[in-house]
């Protein structure tokens, strides 16, 4: 049986400027180091999630890269709309790697 496991982030950015577009980038608040998978159930804030897309390039002010953000694509672009920066949410029943 697999763990399931749920995270709290921090709402970075909403990306849904095109019709394919429909992320959610996130700053993990807990379990840095725990490596998951998301499952046909996970869940952001209650919404359903599709799958973890490639980790956004950003950096500090300093130019250090960032590696604390995620990078989720939500199973619908309408979902975007209830998600704003700095919002904090849970990312529920991940699977555990």
């Amino acid at each position: 049986m697999a763990l399931l496991i749920s995270i709290e982030i921090e709402v970075e950015l909403v990306i849904h400027h095109s019709h394919h577009l429909r992320n959610i980038v996130v700053k993990r608040l807990e379990l840095p180091g725990l490596s998951f998978r998301v499952t046909p159930d996970s869940t952001i804030g209650g919404y359903p999630i599709e799958a973890l897309d490639i980790p956004p390039r950003a950096s500090h002010p300093d130019g250090e890269p960032r590696y604390d953000l995620l990078n989720f694509r939500l199973k619908t672009k309408l979902d975007c709309s209830h998600f704003h920066r700095g919002q904090k949410v849970l990312v529920e029943k991940l699977q555990v790697e």
